[in-house]
C-alpha cells in the first residue's frame, strides 16, 4: 500500500512539473509605418527612458526606422542607415543597438535627447550570428538568436556561447518563425518563438524548457520569418498589407 502511495504521489509530482501556463492575448493598438519602402518588419523596441518604442524593417539601410510615442503616435520617421535584423534598447548606456545582416556584425545609434536615432556605428563586425538574416534579442548581457531548433547565445563582443535546445516543445521546428526569438524578461518565461501555423507563441525558461503558450487571436498576421517582436510586455506582429505592427498583451 505504501508503494502504491508513494508512486501514485510521483506521478502527481510529476504532472506538476510538467503543467504548463496558457495564456489568451488581447489585441491592443498598432504602429503604423509613414515609409513606403520594404515588407520585412523586423523589430519593435521600448525606451522605458524616452518612453518610445521604435520600429524598423530589415532589407536595406533605405528601409524605415520609425520612432512613436507610448500610445502609438508618429514621432520622428528616419532611415535605419544600416541593413538592421535585430534591435534592442541598451538601458545601460542608453542607446539603440542591434545586429545587422550577415557581415554587418554588430552597432549603435547615437541619440538625441529626445530619444531620436541617430548615426548608426558599427561595434563589432563580422557575421556574429548563426545565420545571414538572424534577429537578435538582448537580455541585458547576452544577444540570443533562433537557428537549427536551438536558441544560440553569443556575447556583445561576437563571441560564440552555449545554445539551448528546445525541450517540451509543443510545436516541431517546422512550423516556427526561423529568424526570430524574443526575450521578454519574465520570470521563466524569458524567450518565446512564434508558431506562424497555430498562431500561438512558446514561452521557454532559461534552460531552453517548455514553459507557457500564449494563444493570438484567431485574425492575428503571422508568417515564417520576421514578422514577430516583442517590446513593453507585448507581443508585436506586423501585418506586410497595413504596414503596421499591433501589439498584443497577456
Amino acid at each position: 500500500m505504501k508503494k502504491l502511495i508513494s508512486l501514485v504521489a510521483a506521478v502527481i509530482i510529476a504532472a506538476a512539473a510538467f503543467a504548463q501556463t496558457t495564456y489568451t492575448a488581447k489585441k491592443e493598438f498598432s504602429l503604423a509605418f509613414t515609409g513606403s519602402d520594404g515588407t520585412n518588419g523586423t523589430a519593435v523596441v521600448w525606451n522605458p527612458d524616452n518612453q518610445v518604442y521604435y520600429a524598423a524593417i530589415a532589407g536595406n539601410a533605405e528601409y524605415p526606422l520609425e520612432t512613436f510615442g507610448s500610445g502609438g503616435n508618429m514621432k520622428y520617421a528616419n532611415r535605419t542607415e544600416i541593413d538592421v535584423r535585430g534591435l534592442w534598447y541598451n538601458t545601460k548606456n542608453k542607446k539603440l543597438e542591434g545586429n545587422g545582416a550577415g557581415e554587418v556584425g554588430y552597432f549603435s545609434y547615437d541619440m538625441n535627447a529626445s530619444g531620436e536615432p541617430r548615426d548608426p556605428k558599427v561595434l563589432v563586425s563580422g557575421q556574429n550570428q548563426p545565420d545571414f538574416q538572424s534577429v537578435g534579442a538582448f537580455d541585458g548581457k547576452k544577444i540570443y538568436f533562433f537557428f537549427d531548433g536551438k536558441i544560440n547565445s553569443y556575447s556583445t563582443k561576437g563571441k560564440a556561447g552555449k545554445s539551448l535546445a528546445l525541450k517540451n516543445s509543443p510545436a516541431s521546428v517546422d512550423v516556427l518563425n526561423t529568424t526570430t526569438v524574443v526575450f521578454t524578461g519574465r520570470k521563466g518565461e524569458e524567450f518565446g518563438l512564434l508558431d506562424y501555423d497555430a498562431k500561438r507563441v512558446y514561452l521557454f525558461n532559461k534552460k531552453g524548457v517548455y514553459a507557457a503558450t500564449v494563444n493570438l487571436p484567431s485574425g492575428s498576421v503571422t508568417h515564417n520569418m520576421f514578422r514577430f517582436a516583442f517590446a513593453n510586455g507585448k507581443i508585436w506582429l506586423y501585418d506586410v498589407d497595413s504596414r503596421s505592427w499591433t501589439g498584443y498583451s497577456f
